[in-house]
C-alpha cells in the first residue's frame, strides 16, 4: 500500500509542472509556489511514514495542512499590483496556524493541536476549497476536501494513541495524491462552449475561482450596461437580454477586448490559447 501510494504521489509532480507552465506568467504564480511547497511537505510526510514511527509524521503533516490552506488563501490576493504584498498576509496566516507547533516546541513536548486550532485550520482549508467548488475543478476540490478531513481526523487519533500510521491517514494521502491528476484531466477536456468570449471567460473562472470570477463578471455586466449592449455575463457565459433583443449585439472583438482589459491585472496570458480554438458562434446564443 505504501509503495503504491508513493508511486502515485511522485507522479503528481507532472500535473503540478503543467500548472506551473500554464500559469507562471499570471498573478497565480505565487499561489502555485505555495501549492508546490505544500506538495513537497506532503512528500516528506509520506516518506517519513514509510521509514519512521507514526509520531514522526505529526509535525510535517500538520505543516503540510497549513501550507495547503495557504495555497488556497494566496489565490484571494492574486491580482496585480498587490499580489506580492498579499504573501505577507499569507505568511501571517501561516504563523498563526503554526502557533501550536511553536508553543509545544518551547515547552519541550510533542505536538498537540486542540479542537479550536483544528477548527481554525479547517476553516482556512475550506476557504480555498469553496472558491473552486463552482468551477470545473470541483472534482479536484472534492478529493482535496476528503483528504484534508481524513488527515485532520487522523492527527486527532494519533495524538490520543500512537499505534502506528492509521488507515485514516493513508486514505487521506491517497485522496490528496489523486487531486492533482483530477485537476489535470479536467483541464485537458475541451470546453463545450463554441463562443470565443465564453471560453475566455470560463478559462479565467476555472483558473481564479469563484471570488475573482464573480468580481470580474460584475465589472463586465456594469460595463455592458453603460455601453448599451443587450447581454449579460452569466456563470456559464454570455446571454442575451430578452427585453432588449431587438438591439444589435456587439462584435466578438469588442467583447474580447473588454474581457482582456478586465483580466489585465491577472496576467497577460489569459485566454491566449482560447482564441486559437476553433470558430465562434454569435454572442449570447443559448446552448
Amino acid at each position: 500500500m505504501q509503495v503504491a501510494l508513493c508511486a502515485i504521489w511522485i507522479t503528481g509532480a507532472y500535473p503540478l509542472w503543467c500548472a506551473w507552465q500554464a500559469n507562471r506568467r499570471t498573478s497565480l504564480v505565487h499561489a502555485l509556489g505555495w501549492a508546490i511547497a505544500a506538495w513537497v511537505a506532503w512528500s516528506a510526510v509520506i516518506c517519513l511514514a514509510s521509514i519512521g514511527p507514526a509520531s514522526s509524521v505529526m509535525v510535517p503533516c500538520y505543516l503540510a495542512l497549513c501550507l495547503t490552506g495557504c495555497a488556497g488563501v494566496a489565490v484571494l490576493g492574486a491580482r496585480r499590483p498587490g499580489v506580492t504584498a498579499w504573501n505577507f498576509v499569507v505568511l501571517a496566516l501561516l504563523a498563526v496556524n503554526l502557533l501550536p507547533l511553536a508553543e509545544d516546541l518551547l515547552r519541550g513536548r510533542s505536538l498537540h493541536v486542540d479542537t479550536f486550532r483544528r477548527v481554525c485550520l479547517a476553516v482556512t482549508l475550506t476557504i480555498g476549497i469553496l472558491n473552486y467548488l463552482p468551477t470545473r475543478l470541483a472534482l479536484t476540490m472534492c478529493f482535496l476536501a476528503m483528504g484534508a478531513a481524513l488527515e485532520l481526523a487522523g492527527l486527532a487519533s494519533l495524538q490520543e494513541s500512537d499505534h502506528g500510521v492509521s488507515g485514516t491517514l493513508q486514505a487521506g494521502w491517497l485522496s490528496l495524491a489523486l487531486a492533482p491528476w483530477a485537476g489535470y484531466l479536467t483541464s485537458r477536456q475541451r470546453l463545450s462552449s463554441s463562443s470565443v468570449p465564453d471560453r475566455l471567460w470560463r478559462q479565467f473562472r476555472d483558473r481564479f475561482g469563484a471570488i475573482w470570477g464573480l468580481r470580474l463578471r460584475d465589472q463586465f455586466n456594469r460595463a455592458a450596461v453603460h455601453a448599451g449592449w443587450p447581454m449579460f455575463l452569466g456563470w456559464q457565459g454570455l446571454r442575451t437580454l430578452p427585453t432588449v433583443a431587438q438591439r444589435q449585439p456587439p462584435e466578438d472583438a469588442k467583447v474580447i477586448e473588454l474581457l482582456r482589459a478586465l483580466m489585465k491585472r491577472f496576467g497577460a496570458q489569459e485566454g491566449r490559447q482560447t482564441l486559437s480554438e476553433g470558430p465562434s458562434t454569435p454572442l449570447g446564443s443559448e446552448r
